[in-house]
């Protein structure tokens, strides 16, 4: 009660006080006096209600706490909300969507990696002697046969050996029937034995030699079928002339020769790599080691290809720690028949871990289809073209490129992936235009 009420009531009951009506004609003045009392009193009574008026201050209204608006907000976000796209503001989008799965749901480890050839199908080839190139038949990319041509060369020094071979090879011919014709007379008692002897002799000397020069062409690679045919008559070639071959099948990924260089067995002329298998060479980080092992799965990724998986397993772990990342080396060897994966690329891996839980079977969506509006996860549910549905869902492990939804979602539903954040956008445009 404020203090303008208080003395209000004061006066009122001072006025009643003095209200008593008058007994004689003396006191005519004093009762004229009080005759004026019932318009002091409704003036008073008047100005009471005022002052009462007046003393109730009216209360604004409480404000909603931040955790109620939080709430409210977390309310509004967690109803489904329909969003429809024209046409025309889909025009230039590329939109992809992917189908809510139930499977297995497998926690992988993440690690950054690159692709290699398989060095143990990997050959440098070089010739075993020095020679000028006539003729290369081999380009960048071709795929070739074990034992192919790729290159026609001319060396000096092989046509030296070839025409000492042929010259060994008739000396032994010679001294070979000469040997044979002094045995005969020497078992018949004709020729002596000393004539006997030097033939001998000189057969073995002359079938050294020859062996000599036969093993000579082969130590710079000549096969036994092609040093059998060398010959004075075949005229085809010079002896001089000799191919580079291939010792095995793939694919040639690198040419360092043009015709008329010279070349020696220090030069590189190609680079042959079996493409069938490839390595994939992973940093493993130091906290992660006691997970990883020799024959662990592992999942890998690459951009030419975001929705393949290539499968394969760690044939080697590395027993050294590099002291300045702090990871060890890691390989992988994958199966590579179309060619697809090639050496060079950048890759992701997702080493899978055994799962606590066995194949316990759980729904999964690409995390590309998650979004966050208003710091909850969402994801754009394509009811048909142009027209999707804002689901707020619930996530629990992330692994990879797979998210698990604890909630939000049905099995068999189709999500927007490539293109969600877009949807964000417009969806985020709407919101500050209805205010």
């Amino acid at each position: 009660m404020s203090w303008r009420t208080v003395l209000l009531r004061t006066r009122i009951e001072a006025v009643l006080t003095r209200g008593d009506p008058p007994r004689d004609p003396g006191d005519f003045k004093k009762s004229r006096r009080s005759g004026n009392i019932p318009v002091l009193l409704g003036s008073l009574l008047v100005s009471l209600i005022v002052g009462c008026n007046e003393g109730r201050v009216e209360q604004p209204a409480p404000k909603a706490t931040a955790e109620q608006e939080k709430g409210q907000a977390g309310h509004e976000t967690s109803e489904p909300h329909q969003l429809t796209v024209p046409p025309q503001a889909l025009e230039g989008q590329t939109f992809q969507t992917a189908v809510v799965e139930r499977r297995g749901f497998r926690e992988a480890i993440q690690a950054t990696a690159n692709i290699k050839p398989n060095e143990y199908r990997l050959i440098h080839l070089s010739p075993r002697i020095e020679g000028r190139i006539i003729k290369v038949m081999a380009e960048l990319g071709d795929r070739v046969k074990a034992d192919q041509p790729l290159a026609l060369l001319d060396s000096i020094e092989l046509g030296r050996k070839k025409a000492d071979y042929l010259q060994a090879k008739t000396n032994r011919d010679v001294d070979e029937r000469n040997y044979l014709r002094e045995e005969g007379l020497f078992k018949q008692r004709i020729t002596s034995e000393k004539e006997y002897l030097d033939a001998k002799g000189k057969y073995e000397k002359s079938l050294a030699a020859y062996r000599a020069t036969y093993e000579a062409l082969r130590l710079i690679g000549l096969p036994d079928e092609q040093i059998k045919h060398i010959s004075w008559s075949d005229k085809r070639e010079p002896l001089s002339h000799f191919p580079l071959v291939s010792p095995q099948a793939g694919t040639v990924i690198e040419r360092t020769i043009t015709p008329g260089e010279l070349i020696t067995p220090k030069d590189k002329a190609f680079t042959i790599a079996d493409l069938s298998t490839v390595w994939i060479l992973l940093d493993i980080y130091e906290q992660h080691l006691g997970a990883v092992k020799v024959g662990s799965e592992v999942e890998i990724t690459v951009d030419a290809y975001p929705k393949e998986r290539f499968r394969g397993k760690i044939v080697y772990l590395s027993y050294l720690l590099n002291p300045d990342t702090r990871t060890v080396d890691a390989r992988v060897e994958i199966a590579n028949p179309d060619r697809r994966l090639r050496p060079g690329m950048f890759a992701r891996a997702a080493l899978i871990l055994p799962s606590p839980q066995g194949d316990q079977q759980v729904l999964v969506v690409p995390q590309d289809a998650i979004q966050q509006v208003d710091e909850k996860s969402v994801a754009f549910v394509q009811e048909r073209p142009g027209t999707y549905t804002v689901r707020p869902v619930l996530i629990g492990r992330r692994s990879g490129n797979d998210a698990e939804v604890l909630s939000g979602l049905t099995e068999g539903e189709r999500t927007v992936t490539q293109g969600s954040f877009y949807l964000k956008s417009i969806l985020l445009k709407e919101r500050i235009a209805g205010g």
